[in-house]
């Protein structure tokens, strides 16, 4: 089988999940460019994952793009990359939108997906409410942070985070690889992956104050 290699490291080149990401606006100052798209270029570049990226800068846009998402099936990690603040993404600083009311727009629609908010705090939530998102969506699994993070730490995070879940179909290897390459990173940032009672689950040790 083909790989690639960088140093002493040899990867499988197996058939690679692809990523829909819906990215906010991070600031007013129509000026500044920050992007996780970066990011993504990289991944497709190095990795051959293919994305679509979209930005957002109202509630309307966001239901639009994630509403049209559903046709892509074969993006099976949804990245949604916000401010955010617990159990919601921050569209902008006048607008919301709960978990829950993700959920809602598109029910059934995540079915076997990973969704990864990547967003300050959002999953710092009861299993109950996650698991509810599951049920609601048909999603696989959730993930993301339970803390306030820094734009250089997350973004050096999800960049591990996507690399690998593109690769490793099953959660199990998935979460090993992360805790025993990235444990430290996992703490900093309050990382949470919630699949469900009694299946594969994560959280950081910063994650466990007061997530539920």
């Amino acid at each position: 089988m083909a790989t690639k290699t960088k140093g002493k490291e040899s990867h499988p080149l197996p058939r690679l999940d692809k990523i829909l990401c819906l990215e906010g606006e991070w600031t007013p100052d129509l000026r500044r460019e920050e992007s996780v798209e970066p990011l993504l270029m990289l991944l497709q570049a190095r990795s051959e994952i293919d994305y679509i990226h979209r930005r957002c800068g109202t509630r309307a846009e966001f239901a639009y793009y994630l509403t049209q998402g559903k046709a892509y099936r074969d993006y099976r990690i949804i990245y949604l990359s916000f401010h955010g603040a617990a159990g919601k993404l921050l569209i902008s600083p006048q607008e919301g939108i709960t978990i829950a009311e993700i959920a809602a727009l598109v029910p059934g629609a995540f079915r076997r997906r990973l969704v990864y908010f990547g967003s300050c705090r959002t999953l710092k939530r009861p299993d109950a409410e996650l698991k509810e998102f599951l049920h609601t969506t048909g999603a696989a699994a959730v993930a993301g942070y339970t803390r306030d993070v820094g734009w250089v730490e997350a973004s050096a995070f999800e960049l591990l985070f996507l690399y690998w879940a593109a690769y490793y179909k099953k959660p199990s290897y998935l979460l090993g690889r992360l805790a025993a390459r990235y444990g430290k990173v996992e703490d900093l940032v309050g990382f949470r992956y919630y699949a469900g009672p009694g299946r594969a689950n994560a959280r950081g040790h910063a994650a466990k104050k007061g997530t539920s």
